[in-house]
């Protein structure tokens, strides 16, 4: 299996871990902070489809092989692409030497000192022997931070580039136009799981505005990619991207 739908899948059952012990990262319709400015959410977010699952993107083989390397995903940039077209990559290609280490640390430590917490607080054997799954919704230890890094990779700094994944809007309007939005691994992202790490979120401008009818679609997005943290209380993240074409996802 490639490296990078191995990662994905690590990722995906860290999050599906996660999510079973807290509750959305962004289910009100508070204002969302987007770089200084506040965004009115006019509907809250639309239910994730019952049964709809995640599409794990692959690594194109064709690309990959075009000089005759191998497919083991060691690579972040592809072979054989002509000027002016962008660059072909995946999510595993944004995390830096050391970067999902370093997540996999923040995780453990935080459950780590999370049942440490419970455990104080607690004065029942049973529910001691079940700490994480007797937290309560909405108490003190009923919390997710952000876990990851703003590294990037600094050689897709400024790259054009194609990605695909799935869209996170800051608001859900009734006519579903945005001139802003998160773009993010795995479906649901911020909305029904907590965010992913910083450099697995790209925030994305779009000028003029595009209108999304189904953010439970994978896409594909091109444009130019710059290592940016802009923060927000939606899910921080460590690439912008401007937007040149925006289109449904279909395999290579």
């Amino acid at each position: 299996m490639p490296k990078s739908s191995v990662f994905h899948l690590k990722l995906l059952g860290l999050v599906i871990g996660v999510s079973l012990i807290v509750s959305a990262c962004s289910q009100s319709t508070d204002p969302l902070s987007v770089e200084g400015s506040a965004v009115e959410a006019s509907t809250p977010p639309p239910p994730l489809p019952e049964g709809q699952q995640t599409v794990s993107f692959e690594r194109p083989v064709s690309a990959s092989t075009s000089t005759g390397g191998a497919d083991d995903g060691s690579a972040p940039f592809y072979w054989g692409i002509k000027p002016g077209d962008p660059l072909p990559i995946m999510w595993h290609d944004l995390m830096p030497e050391g970067a999902e280490e370093e997540l996999i640390r923040q995780q453990e430590e935080f459950y780590r000192m999370l049942e440490q917490r419970y455990m104080a607080n607690t004065t029942r054997l049973a529910d001691a022997a079940n700490a994480l799954d007797s937290i309560e919704e909405g108490s003190e230890l009923d919390y997710m931070p952000q876990f990851g890094t703003f590294d990037i990779v600094e050689d897709l700094n400024g790259e054009l580039v194609r990605i695909p994944g799935y869209i996170v809007p800051f608001d859900f309007n009734p006519q579903r136009r945005h001139e802003a939005f998160l773009f993010v691994p795995y479906m649901g992202a911020c909305i029904h799981t907590p965010p992913p790490p910083p450099n697995q979120i790209i925030y994305v401008r779009a000028d003029p505005s595009v209108q999304v009818k189904d953010i439970w679609q994978p896409y594909w997005i091109e444009g130019e990619l710059k290592g940016e943290e802009v923060l927000n209380e939606t899910g921080d993240a460590a690439y912008s991207l401007t937007l040149q074409t925006l289109e449904l996802y279909n395999p290579f």
